[in-house]
């Protein structure tokens, strides 16, 4: 009994052979806890996975929804389709993931994606998977920024694209208030600030508001412009007579005696007696007698004599000279109270019967203070002329000579300086060889002037995403459409009115000091440019002005302003500049796709097309984030 109780004490001292018990023991939490690090390890990489999908697949849908403007199958499938792209279930051994999107009124796409990643260590404890879920939204976020529409309002804006379809200003009038409501849903700051400038052309641009507003001085323009006008040539001469009367003279004729009677008919025939004219040709003077029976007649025949008086008239004559013709040529007329908005009188015609002591002529201006001449009091409409410039077609790099060019230059002299448009005075004439022409088949010009240029303006900003400013509808209501398409023109004031360094710099650069600001311009054309070399144009008429082409090369004027159209695209981009450019409805020529920034180019074929496309853009200015 002593022995076994001996043992027992012994057996239970010895720890020998315990660590086997303890390793079996122990071995099933040790199974559970470096599986479960696998399979969360698993989880976590799934996860990270799934969410970069969903990021990508939100950010998919939103760019489609800018693209389309609405968020239905054909977006979601792209946002699908790239959510897959992204995610690679194979590589986890694991089924395809679920994935859905919803957009909402703000602009927003959000997305959802849930996954059951299977286990590897965890199933002996009945976990055969790991739910995953995770959220995604992706947004348009602006920055400040500052965007010029460069806008083509020639008359075939008036025209529609297809039956049903509106016009095609009204639809970039849509189209413009969309690109704004799409700046309104990328809102996440109030601090935000978004300015809006237009720049309409055709054949030439307006400034009326730059001088309305102070932002152009007056004196930019010249007081003093030649026009291809008409001169009034008063130089036709004809003599103009001055009667003078003589007293009454009586004269009497005898019958020879005194008792002798007179007969009847020897006293007609006296008292009816008619004397030759006397005097030369004028300017000498001229006498006439005219002749009255007296009041003795021999009715009675009771006296040897009658009686006839005379009366004598010296007519004197002058030389004067009246209207002879219009002489067509280059006239200086005064701009100096037009070009400040005030009422100036011309002459519309002539009077014939005004007459001139000496050869005379007069400009339209001196016309019209000549009574007869149907003077019309004209008020310039802010069109304008441009600078001077150079015959080249070369402009790289851009001629010093070509004022019109530079964006930044301050007019310092008449060659620097703009000159109001004024088809009123400016005529055409058949001869565009001679620099005068007396035709009398000439006839004025049309003055085509689009709607009238505006600096970066601040937009109102709203939670709404429909809601335009006031302003913003008015100016889009009141474009106008108006001539030929001039691409360079109006690229050239795009250029201008951005330049941060020009006549304007002070708008282009308001707070530039305190926030950093992206400047767009949107340049958007129907039509092909379309340069006509008899119509008047902010480069006069071609033909007879000949500052883009010399004379005789009017065939070479569309080469020339297209290879202007080019050197200012690269000059705007040079500034910092991004140029979107949009063909309305027109061919997408490599002129226009050269001058994008970054192959930013897109034709959109009808008005809903114009409208996607604007609205892509803006998101595009905005920039595409996800939200948090």
């Amino acid at each position: 009994m002593t022995d076994c109780l001996t043992m027992l004490n012994r057996l239970g001292r010895d720890n020998a052979g315990n660590t086997l018990a303890i390793a079996a023991a122990s071995l099933i939490p040790m199974m559970a806890l470096i599986g479960g690090g696998v399979d969360i390890s698993r989880a976590y990489m799934a996860k990270t996975q799934l969410q970069s999908a969903c990021d990508s697949g939100v950010l998919a849908g939103r760019k489609a929804l800018s693209k389309s403007g609405s968020y239905g199958e054909n977006e979601k499938a792209k946002a699908n389709s790239m959510f897959n792209f992204n995610f690679n279930g194979a590589a986890l051994n694991m089924a395809q993931p679920a994935f859905t999107t919803v957009d909402n009124d703000d602009g927003q796409v959000s997305g959802t994606a849930t996954a059951a990643v299977p286990t590897l260590m965890m199933k002996i404890f009945n976990k055969d998977t790991v739910d995953l879920s995770v959220d995604c939204m992706a947004e348009l976020q602006i920055g400040n920024a500052d965007i010029m529409f460069v806008l083509d309002v020639t008359t075939s804006m008036n025209d529609s694209l297809g039956k049903g379809e509106p016009s095609k200003l009204s639809g970039l009038r849509e189209a413009v208030k969309d690109f704004h409501k799409t700046i309104n849903q990328a809102i996440n700051d109030n601090r935000t600030r978004v300015r809006y400038g237009f720049v309409p052309y055709a054949m030439t641009v307006n400034a009326s508001e730059l001088l309305s507003s102070g932002a152009m001085p007056y004196d930019y323009f010249t007081d003093s412009t030649n026009y291809q006008s008409r001169i009034a040539v008063f130089d036709k001469p004809i003599y103009v007579g001055t009667p003078k009367q003589d007293p009454r003279v009586e004269r009497r004729y005898t019958s020879g005696g005194k008792d002798t009677k007179i007969s009847r008919s020897d006293c007609d025939t006296f008292v009816n007696q008619k004397a030759s004219a006397t005097g030369g040709p004028p300017p000498k003077a001229e006498t006439t007698t005219v002749y009255s029976q007296g009041s003795e007649r021999p009715s009675s025949r009771t006296k040897n004599y009658c009686s006839r008086y005379e009366t004598t008239t010296k007519t004197t004559y002058v030389t004067k000279y009246e209207f002879r013709h219009w002489r067509y040529q280059k006239v200086p007329l005064n701009t100096s109270d037009f070009r400040s908005f005030s009422s100036v009188p011309i002459a519309t015609k002539v009077d014939t019967s005004v007459r001139f002591d000496a050869p005379r002529e007069f400009n339209l201006q001196q016309l019209a203070s000549i009574s007869g001449t149907g003077p019309q009091s004209l008020t310039w409409n802010g069109c304008i002329e441009e600078r001077d410039t150079v015959t080249e077609t070369d402009f790289d790099p851009i001629p010093d000579e070509a004022f019109d060019l530079d964006f930044d230059l301050v007019p310092d002299s008449d060659a620097t300086r703009w000159k109001p448009m004024w088809s009123n005075v400016e005529f055409t004439r058949s001869n565009y060889t001679s620099e005068t022409s007396t035709s009398t088949s000439k006839k004025s010009v049309t003055g085509y002037c689009p709607s009238a240029m505006k600096l970066f303006q601040t937009v109102d900003l709203s939670d709404n995403p429909n809601h335009i400013p006031s302003w913003l509808n008015t100016y889009l209501a009141n474009l106008n459409v108006a001539g030929y398409t001039y691409h360079d023109i109006g690229m050239i004031w795009g250029g201008r009115l951005t330049s941060p360094t020009g006549m304007f710099a002070e708008n282009v650069n308001l707070d530039a000091d305190r926030i950093n600001v992206s400047k767009h311009i949107i340049f958007m054309t129907d039509g092909i440019l379309q340069p006509e070399s008899g119509q008047y144009s902010a480069y006069g008429i071609e033909d007879l002005d000949s500052r883009i082409a010399p004379k005789g090369s009017a065939g070479t004027i569309y080469a020339r302003h297209m290879a202007r159209f080019s050197a200012v695209c690269e000059a705007i981009k040079a500034q910092g500049t991004t140029i979107w450019v949009v063909a309305f409805g027109t061919s997408m020529t490599t002129e226009l796709q050269n001058c994008a920034t970054g192959g930013r180019a897109y034709y959109s074929s009808n008005t809903q097309a114009l409208s996607n496309t604007f609205k892509y853009i803006a998101a595009q200015v905005a920039d595409l984030r996800l939200g948090a």
